[in-house]
């Protein structure tokens, strides 16, 4: 029951915080130019599948730069299992729970966005929708915008220990959209109807494709002005553009 208490502390805490902190951001401002890789210091993709976050020293490294860097090793003789990280130039670790801890002691948002997904997976640890719920709060405490959406989704869902709370569900995803999170303001098209679209010509600013194409079928459908999908498309080309990197291109086709 303590336990429980103290959770119900922590949340309340974060959520009067968080208020606080986004009282005076328009939910529909555009959203800022995403974190930079580390290595080509190019705003790091939407995709998270074309992010990877390396644990030896907590960076999280576009997959243009990494699979440079692995090609590179391996035009070396480096077998893959004996490269090197492409920013730290440390081995790769073996056991991945270990340096996250350590990460974790340092306050680093993203090791703690890890941790959280591994508790919910059991992978490598125990499986915990409790302390994956902790993962996602000190996350959210040292600024990762997604986390909130993911406390969120425990209150829109009830996933145990919280119970089911739609206006809960709602405020932390309005929250984490006024942060800047791309993938709130998807959820927030599907929980507010009436400003569906709204949300998708941020999303799609932001160099969402799914939300771009969504807009198309709003235009196609006569939900959208010209103008607005002109506007709306001039953004995410920019973004996109910001986004882009030779390098991203050659790793994409290799990786498809």
């Amino acid at each position: 029951m303590a336990a429980v208490v103290e959770l119900k502390v922590l949340l309340d805490t974060l959520l009067a915080t968080a208020r606080a902190e986004t009282a005076d951001i328009d939910l529909f401002a555009p959203i800022p130019e995403r974190e930079e890789c580390p290595l080509c210091m190019i705003p790091l993709p939407i995709n998270e599948l074309e992010i990877r976050f390396v644990v030896c020293c907590g960076k999280s490294i576009c997959l243009g730069c990494l699979y440079k860097h692995m090609q590179t090793e391996t035009k070396k003789g480096v077998p893959k299992g004996k490269q090197k990280c492409a920013f730290c130039c440390q081995p790769t670790p073996k056991n991945f729970i270990k340096p996250t801890k350590k990460l974790m002691k340092r306050d680093n948002r993203y090791a703690y966005m890890d941790m959280a997904l591994r508790h919910k997976l059991g992978d490598g640890v125990i499986q915990s929708e409790t302390k994956a719920l902790l993962m996602y709060i000190r996350a959210a405490e040292l600024g990762h915008c997604d986390a909130y959406g993911s406390i969120g989704h425990y209150y829109g869902e009830g996933i145990a220990p919280v119970e089911q709370d739609k206006s809960k569900e709602l405020e932390y995803y309005k929250i984490a959209a006024k942060k800047g999170s791309i993938e709130a303001h998807q959820r927030l098209a599907s929980l507010e109807v009436s400003n569906c679209v709204s949300h998708m010509k941020v999303a799609a600013g932001a160099g969402d494709q799914s939300a771009m194409n969504d807009l198309m079928k709003f235009y196609k459908l006569g939900l959208l002005p010209k103008e607005a999908l002109n506007q709306s498309l001039r953004a995410f080309q920019a973004s996109n553009d910001a986004m882009k990197s030779e390098d991203r291109d050659v790793a994409r086709a290799a990786c498809t």
